[in-house]
C-alpha cells in the first residue's frame, strides 16, 4: 500500500485516524476511493484486503500476541518509505459523516437536552493509536518484552541480530535496518544530538542529518544550554533549513547564538539562505564591536529580509548606525533600521558629504538620508545634486528637515508619494534659490520653505505657487530685511488659504509693508500668534484679509495676534457667527455712500468705538447741522477711506466682548486683559484658571491657596511657613546693583505674566502656556521678580518646594540676563530658604526631585537651574 496515504491515516492527519477508528469496516475503502486508482501501483491491489484486515485487527484487538504479526505488517507497509519516495498527493479532505438531523428519534440533536449516545467501547490494546505516533510507539518499544515477542520483517520472520541484547528498537533504528544500511554504515551519533535533534530528522534523508551533525559540532558539540537549545528549535521548525545554520558558523563564537536566536525570532529560516552572502555577513560582524548594536543590526537584516528588502540596502543602514556614537539616540537606531522599502543603490559618498555639511551634532541625518533613499524613490538624486559644501551647517540641517516633514502625519503612503513627487519637481528651483544665499541668509530662506511646504495640503497648488511665491521669499531673504527674523509667519498662514490673485497680490506688496510686519513679530510667541490669527482670516475670509494687508498692514497684524489667542476651532465658530453681524455682512461699498456713513456712525456710537466720520457729517446725521450735497460726498470719501482701520476695530471689539464676557477684566489692568487672552488659548488648567478669574472678578482674588488641595500640600509639609512662602506675612525682599528690587510676587495676575514678560514658552502664544496657570495655582510654586526703579520686568526665576522640603531654584529668563542678575537671584534664594528653614536644591547631587502637581493638571518642569559654583560662595 502506498506508504504516504497510510501514514497519514495511522497518525491522524487531518484527523483520519479517529474517522476511520469509528467506521472501521469501510474506512480504508472509503479513504483509498478518494486516490486515483490510475497513480495506485499495481503491486498494491493484492496487499489491500490483507492489509485491512490487519488494520481491523489492530483496532479491535484485546491482547497483543495474537495480532503480533499484523502490527508488523503494518508497520513495514506504511512506515518505511520517507516523504521524498511518496507517490501519491496526501489527500486533503474526507468529507465527515453527516450530523443526523432534529427529529424524536434523536433527542440530542435538541438544545438543552442531556441525552447521548452511548460510546463504543475502547479496545484494552488501543494499538492503532501507538502507530500514529513515533513517539508513542518508541515508548511503547522501550517496555515491550522483545525476548517473548521478537522484532518481525515484512514476511513475519525474527529480526535476527537487531536491535543488540541489551537495546530495544527505535522507529529510527528499524526504518535504518530496513532500508539495508548496516550499522558501521550508519553514523556514529552522540547522546545530546540525538536527544535534540533525531526526532526531527527521523523522516529526512541522511544527508540533512549529517548536515545538522555539522552545524552541531561547529558550534562546539553543546550538551546543553542555548547552543544547543537554539539549532534544535531551527532544525525543528525547518528541517532544510541547515543552510542558515551552517552560516552562523562563519561567526564568532559569541554571535552565532544571537545569529541563530534572530533567525528564529524573524522567521528568517522560511527565506531561501542565498538572500544573505558569506561576505555581507562578514561586514555586519565587522560592522560593531558591541554585541547589543549587532543584535540589533542582525535582527533588522533579517526581519527587512522577510519584506523583500535586499540585504546590501540594511547593511548600509547599519555601517551609517554604528557611527553613532550619542548614546541617547543609540536606543531609537531600530526604528529607522527596520523598514519595508528597499532601494537598489545607496549613494554613501553623497551621505558623507551631507554628514561633513550638518556637522557632528547632525550625524542623526545619516540614518534619515538612508530611510529616504527606500521611502522616497530618487532621494539619492537630491543628496547626489546638492551642493552641500556651500552649506552653513545650519542651513544644510533645516534643508534635510525639509524632505523628513514629507513623512510626519502623513499615514496614507499615496499623499506621501504625491507630496514627495511635488518636492521632487520644485526642488531644482528651490536649490537655485539657496545656493545663492550665504550664511544666516540661507538659514533664513530654508526655514521659510520648510514652513511654506510643510502645511500646505494640496501639493498640485504647492507646484502652482512657485512661481508667484519663491521670487518673494528670496526678495525677503536679502536686505533691509533681518537675516535673523523667521519672516515666514504671515506668508506660510496665509499662502495656502488663497486663490492665485492673493498669491500675485502678496508678491506685488512693497518692501515697507513687509518691514512692517517683520517688525510686529521680532518676538516668537507674537509671531505664533499672528501665525494662527492670519490662517483662521485668510481660511474664513480672504477677501477681507487681503484687502486690510494691503490698506491697513500693521493694524492687521495687531489683530490678528489678537484673534490668535483663540484656540482653532473657537476661532473658526467666533468668525462664522461675527460674519453675520452688521459689522462684517453690510456691503459698505456697493450702496449709496451717505446711508453706509450714517450707518457705520450709528455702530460706532452702539459699540463704544471712535468714529471715522467727520463731526461736521455727524451732525448732519444728528440734524444739527446742513451741509451741501457736495460737501456730504467729500466727508463720505474720507470716512469710506478711515473704513478698514474701523473693521479692524471692530473685529477686536467683537473678538474682547467673546473672551471677556464673564469676567469684565480687561478695562482693569493689562495684566489682567493678558490673564484674560491667556484663558482664551490654553487646553490644560482651563478649568482653573477659570475659576480663578471668575472669583478674582468677585473680590476672592487669592482664594485658590485656600483650595483644599492646597491646604493639603501645606498639612503634608509643617516646615514651611505658608504665610511667608504665599506673601500672606512680609517675606524677605532683594536689592541687586543699579536700584533693581527682587521679591516674590504676590499679585497673582502678574504671577501670570512671568513667561510674557520675557518672551519664554511660557508666555502668552508659547508652546507651554499652560504652565503659567499652574504656577499660580499650586501653593508650591512662587516666581520671582525683578524690577528697576521704574517697576519695569527685567527678569524673573520660577522657584518650587519638592517632597522633600528643598527650594528648588529654575533658569533665571531671560537667558540673556547679565551675569550680575543671575548672582542676584541666587542670593536671594539663599535668603529666602534660610527664612523658611530649608534647603536648596544642589543639581550637582545627582539626586532627583519632585515637585508635586496640586491644583493644576499639568504643569511643564525645564528642569533645575545649573550650580555654579561661584554663586554658592
Amino acid at each position: 500500500m502506498n506508504s504516504a496515504v497510510l501514514i497519514h491515516l495511522l497518525r491522524g492527519g487531518d484527523g483520519l485516524s479517529a474517522w476511520v477508528s469509528h467506521t472501521a469496516d469501510d474506512g480504508i475503502d472509503t479513504l483509498l476511493s478518494c486516490i486515483p486508482l490510475a497513480n495506485l501501483p499495481l503491486a498494491l491491489y493484492p496487499q489491500r484486503d490483507a492489509l485491512q484486515a490487519d488494520w481491523q485487527s489492530l483496532c479491535a484487538a484485546r491482547e497483543l500476541a495474537p495480532v503480533w504479526p499484523a502490527f508488523w505488517r503494518v508497520f513495514w507497509h506504511t512506515l518505511t518509505e520517507t516523504r521524498e519516495h511518496a507517490l501519491l498527493p496526501m489527500p486533503q479532505r474526507v468529507v465527515p459523516a453527516s450530523r443526523p438531523p432534529a427529529t424524536a428519534a434523536h433527542p440530542r440533536a435538541f438544545r438543552g437536552t442531556k441525552y447521548q449516545l452511548p460510546k463504543q467501547p475502547v479496545p484494552i490494546l488501543d494499538i492503532s493509536a501507538w502507530l500514529s505516533d513515533d513517539r508513542l510507539l518508541d515508548g511503547f518499544f522501550a517496555r515491550h518484552d522483545f525476548a517473548c515477542l521478537p522484532c518481525l520483517d515484512a514476511h513475519g520472520q525474527p529480526l535476527l541480530n537487531f536491535p543488540g541484547p541489551d537495546q530495544a528498537p527505535t522507529v529510527f533504528g528499524l526504518l535504518a535496518h530496513g532500508a539495508g544500511i548496516e550499522p558501521a554504515q550508519r553514523p556514529a551519533l552522540p547522546e545530546a544530538f540525538r536527544r535534540a535533534f533525531l526526532w526531527s530528522l527521523r523522516t529526512e534523508p541522511t544527508t540533512m542529518l549529517l548536515a545538522w551533525l555539522n552545524v552541531w559540532r561547529g558550534l562546539g558539540s553543546p550538551h546543553q544550554g542555548m547552543a544547543l537549545a537554539l539549532p534544535a528549535r531551527l532544525c525543528a521548525l525547518a528541517p532544510d533549513a541547515h543552510d542558515w545554520a551552517t552560516l552562523a558558523l562563519n561567526l564568532p563564537p559569541s554571535r552565532q547564538i544571537v545569529f541563530l536566536g534572530a533567525v528564529l525570532a524573524q522567521r528568517a529560516c522560511l527565506l531561501p539562505c542565498d538572500a544573505l552572502g558569506v561576505t555581507q555577513l562578514m561586514e555586519l560582524d565587522a560592522a560593531s564591536a558591541d554585541e547589543q548594536r549587532f543584535d540589533l543590526y542582525v535582527n533588522a537584516l533579517l526581519s527587512n529580509l522577510s519584506h523583500q528588502v535586499s540585504a546590501a540596502y540594511t547593511l548600509c543602514g547599519c555601517l551609517l548606525a554604528n557611527r553613532r556614537k550619542d548614546s541617547h539616540r543609540s536606543t531609537n537606531l531600530g526604528d529607522y533600521l527596520y523598514t519595508e522599502q528597499d532601494c537598489a543603490h545607496v549613494p554613501m559618498a553623497d551621505i558623507d558629504r551631507m554628514s561633513r555639511a550638518v556637522g557632528a551634532d547632525g550625524q542623526f541625518w545619516e540614518l534619515i538620508a538612508w530611510e529616504n533613499c527606500g521611502k522616497l524613490p530618487g532621494f539619492d538624486q537630491v543628496l547626489r545634486e546638492t551642493c552641500w559644501e556651500k552649506l552653513g551647517t545650519d542651513a544644510a540641517d533645516q534643508w534635510m528637515a525639509i524632505f523628513k516633514d514629507i513623512q510626519w502625519d502623513e499615514e496614507d503612503e499615496q499623499k506621501i508619494a504625491r507630496r514627495w513627487h511635488a518636492y521632487a519637481a520644485i526642488f531644482p528651483e528651490w536649490h537655485r534659490g539657496l545656493i545663492a544665499l550665504s550664511g544666516p541668509w540661507q538659514v533664513k530662506y530654508v526655514r521659510m520653505l520648510r514652513s511654506h511646504a510643510s502645511g500646505w495640503d494640496d501639493v498640485d497648488s504647492l507646484r502652482e505657487s512657485v512661481q508667484y511665491l519663491l521670487p518673494l521669499q528670496q526678495r525677503l531673504c536679502r536686505p533691509p530685511f533681518s537675516a535673523t527674523a523667521d519672516g515666514d509667519a504671515v506668508l506660510s498662514s496665509m499662502t495656502r488659504n488663497l486663490p492665485v490673485e492673493g498669491w500675485r497680490q502678496l508678491a506685488a506688496t512693497d518692501e515697507r509693508t513687509w518691514l512692517l510686519i517683520e517688525r510686529a513679530g521680532r518676538r516668537d510667541n507674537d509671531a505664533r500668534l499672528i501665525r494662527y490669527g492670519l490662517f483662521s482670516l485668510a481660511q474664513c475670509w480672504p477677501a477681507f484679509t487681503l484687502r486690510l494687508f494691503s490698506a491697513s498692514p500693521a493694524r492687521l497684524m495687531r489683530t490678528a495676534r489678537l484673534l490668535g489667542c483663540l484656540r482653532y476651532e473657537r476661532r473658526r465658530q467666533f468668525l462664522s457667527e461675527t460674519s453675520h453681524t452688521p459689522w462684517f455682512a453690510t456691503s459698505w461699498e456697493d450702496g449709496e455712500p451717505y446711508e453706509a456713513c450714517r450707518k457705520l456712525y450709528l455702530l460706532c456710537t452702539e459699540s463704544g468705538l471712535n468714529s471715522p466720520v467727520p463731526r461736521r457729517l455727524r451732525d448732519h446725521v444728528e440734524g444739527k447741522t446742513a451741509l451741501t450735497d457736495k460737501q456730504i460726498a467729500r466727508h463720505c470719501r474720507v470716512s469710506l477711506a478711515r473704513l478698514p482701520t474701523v473693521l479692524l476695530a471692530a473685529l477686536e471689539w467683537h473678538i474682547w466682548r467673546s473672551i471677556d464676557r464673564p469676567f469684565n477684566l480687561r478695562g482693569q489692568s493689562s495684566a489682567a486683559s493678558h490673564a484674560v487672552r491667556l484663558l482664551a488659548g490654553v487646553d490644560d488648567n482651563r478649568k482653573g484658571l477659570r475659576r480663578f478669574l471668575l472669583e478674582h472678578g468677585q473680590g476672592r482674588t487669592h482664594a485658590y491657596l485656600d483650595h483644599p488641595l492646597n491646604r493639603a500640600w501645606f498639612a503634608r509639609h509643617p516646615r514651611i511657613n505658608a504665610d511667608l512662602w504665599c506673601g500672606k506675612a512680609p517675606a524677605p525682599t532683594g536689592e541687586g546693583t543699579h536700584g533693581i528690587r527682587l521679591a516674590i510676587e504676590t499679585d497673582p495676575l502678574e504671577t501670570l505674566m512671568l513667561g510674557t514678560y520675557v518672551g519664554s514658552c511660557l508666555g502668552l502664544g508659547g508652546y507651554f502656556d499652560y504652565s503659567a496657570v499652574a504656577c499660580l495655582l499650586d501653593a508650591n510654586k512662587q516666581v520671582i521678580y525683578a524690577r528697576d526703579a521704574a517697576g519695569t520686568v527685567l527678569a524673573r526665576q520660577l522657584v518650587a518646594i519638592d517632597e522633600r522640603d528643598r527650594l528648588v531654584m529654575f533658569e533665571v529668563y531671560p537667558t540673556s540676563a547679565p551675569e550680575s542678575l543671575v548672582r542676584a537671584f541666587h542670593a536671594f534664594c539663599q535668603v529666602l530658604a534660610k527664612a523658611l528653614g530649608i534647603d536648596i536644591y544642589r543639581n550637582r547631587e545627582h539626586e532627583e526631585y519632585e515637585v508635586a502637581t496640586i491644583l493644576a493638571r499639568d504643569w511643564r518642569d525645564d528642569g533645575a537651574a545649573q550650580d555654579r559654583e561661584e554663586f554658592l560662595a
